[in-house]
């Protein structure tokens, strides 16, 4: 367990380089480095092993969905009103009647995107092993906190003259650096809640003069401000109010935490008291309507081709990873430019389908409310639980804002966080059915 702990923190560690190399060769580092971890996680304890099982059975469900549609749009279909429409110009182009159609316009590029996903189920799979010791939870938290502090830093200093030169383009497209800062303030929330509870629960509770409590809070202190610099930095503001939702959740966990209130009516007055402020506040917010493009700042160009795309997208999507290849037919004969996807709402919409959208959706609550009920019921370990789940919420919205978690980047620092978040839900002694 100790080679997969050091191989998950160097990976961790290497995800400044990542950024810089290119993503082809990003992405087979990282299927290699994840299949290496997930091998050496599984020759662990068999204690951890069968816990770490019984944990994500209820989660079953969740992880093979996504894995189950791909392999659904890959496949051909014998129903020509569910395949794609562009299948049925080609037999007619090609004057192939027998030629199958499938969903996916590309299936290539689905199956390859099947692979990606499996290899980042992996890495939070490794991680819940992992980190279902307290010792080597705090030592993913530790890494985490300092990866993604260094690179809001890289933001505040690329602002620079000095530095913007040295460090890389943070305000790009499908940049890992707006989700990393947005994950900094709750991951270093997280650390202070660490030294607070740490101290709390030592003899000398009234040694304020604690070197270890000091250097705890200072330290979480510094990411949090550094990591809401960074955002305003980026002059992602809706960002700003995501993050801001994700720290509301951490102080609402500790506060009925300290009120003695139950898990199950916490959570769901929390969900209530979020759909009320997103009502009130998200029309407000929007520039570009209601609609999935309504909250994206993207150059007015690019919004016009992604809404495009999307009015013309069917009803099950274009096929996973099929983005690029789509776009290529609402541009211009000399265009060179690679289109981005505005936002990774945008980007399931047409590649999975709007259904998709509610799918994701319900995952993701399912996450939160696990692990706002695992931080609500834990005892002085909670802050792991806590910070992971506020780090969902963040992730949900940023959705919604941008395309970052397009970055392998990001999807390493989203599923690590997920899954310490998973893993510290529940004690390594405690029944996971409460």
């Amino acid at each position: 367990m100790t080679v997969a702990s050091s191989l998950l923190t160097i990976l961790l560690a290497a995800i400044p380089p990542l950024i810089i190399a290119n993503g082809g060769f990003a992405q087979h580092a990282l299927a290699l480095v994840a299949a290496v971890i997930l091998a050496a996680a599984v020759r662990g304890a068999d204690a951890e092993l069968t816990s770490t099982a019984q944990l994500l059975k209820r989660f079953s469900v969740t992880i093979l969905v996504p894995a189950i549609w791909m392999m659904v749009q890959i496949l051909p279909l014998p129903f020509s009103s569910l395949v794609n429409p562009i299948w049925s110009a080609t037999s007619i182009a090609l004057n192939e009647p027998s030629l199958r159609g499938r969903i996916s316009l590309d299936p290539g590029a689905t199956f390859e995107s099947l692979f990606v996903y499996l290899v980042y189920v992996s890495l939070v799979v490794s991680t819940v092993i992992i980190c279902r010791d307290r010792h080597r939870a705090e030592t993913i938290l530790f890494v985490l906190c300092a990866v993604t502090t260094f690179m809001s830093l890289e933001v505040v200093l690329g602002r620079l003259d000095w530095f913007a030169a040295m460090t890389p383009a943070t305000d790009a497209p499908m940049s890992p650096f707006p989700a990393a800062a947005a994950l900094a303030t709750v991951a270093n929330t997280a650390l202070v809640a660490r030294a607070l509870e740490r101290h709390l629960h030592r003899r000398d509770i009234r040694n304020l003069a604690s070197i270890r409590l000091w250097l705890g809070v200072l330290t979480g202190m510094f990411g949090i401000v550094v990591g809401i610099i960074a955002i305003a930095a980026l002059a992602r503001y809706m960002l700003l109010v995501a993050a801001g939702f994700g720290l509301t959740a951490i102080a609402f966990i500790a506060a009925v935490r300290r009120l003695g209130f139950r898990s199950w009516p916490s959570a769901v007055l929390f969900a209530v008291l979020v759909t009320i402020v997103g009502a009130l506040t998200v029309p407000r917010l929007q520039s570009g309507g209601s609609s999935l493009l309504g909250l994206v700042t993207f150059p007015q160009e690019t919004v016009a081709l992604a809404g495009r795309l999307l009015s013309d997208a069917p009803w099950l999507g274009n096929g996973v990873g099929t983005f690029s290849v789509a776009s290529r037919a609402y541009q211009g004969v000399d265009a060179a430019e690679q289109v981005i996807p505005p936002s990774t709402a945008v980007l399931v919409a047409i590649e999975s389908g709007r259904l998709a959208l509610v799918i994701l959706a319900g995952f993701a609550a399912q996450l939160f409310v696990f692990m706002f009920r695992g931080a609500v019921r834990r005892g002085r370990d909670s802050f792991f639980a806590s910070a992971a789940a506020a780090g969902v919420l963040i992730v949900f919205c940023e959705g919604f804002l941008d395309a970052s978690l397009a970055s392998p980047a990001t999807r390493i620092i989203v599923a690590v966080m997920i899954g310490l978040g998973l893993a510290q839900s529940a004690g390594r002694t405690s029944g996971l059915k409460r």
